[in-house]
């Protein structure tokens, strides 16, 4: 089970994730590096949605200016969301809904 769980997170160490770019007809992919993290401890995975945060703002960086921010929210949003679901680390998973549930919640 070990072994499984370490090729996962070998594999899982290069998270993709796709999204169209509005003046971009192709896909992009975001890399986050998280080999080096124990994601089954509460600090590992703080550190990796750190990373995948960081990670997030950089790929969702369209323009500058008031008119992108929403576009870039959404898709800061959607990245992080996709990374959790393909990372599939239970304790990632659980702190990222933690994180998130008050904004989801707000928006509805």
């Amino acid at each position: 089970m070990n072994r499984m769980r370490a090729a996962a997170v070998v594999c899982a160490s290069a998270l993709s994730a796709s999204i169209a770019l509005p003046s971009v007809a192709k896909e992009a992919t975001m890399r986050v590096r998280i080999g080096d993290l124990n994601l089954n401890s509460d600090a590992g995975a703080a550190k990796a949605l750190d990373r995948i945060r960081g990670a997030s703002t950089r790929f969702c960086r369209f323009n500058s200016g008031p008119l992108y921010r929403a576009q870039e929210a959404r898709c800061r949003h959607e990245v992080s969301y996709k990374a959790v679901r393909q990372l599939d680390a239970p304790v990632v998973t659980a702190l990222y809904e933690a994180r998130t549930s008050g904004a989801l919640l707000a928006r509805r």
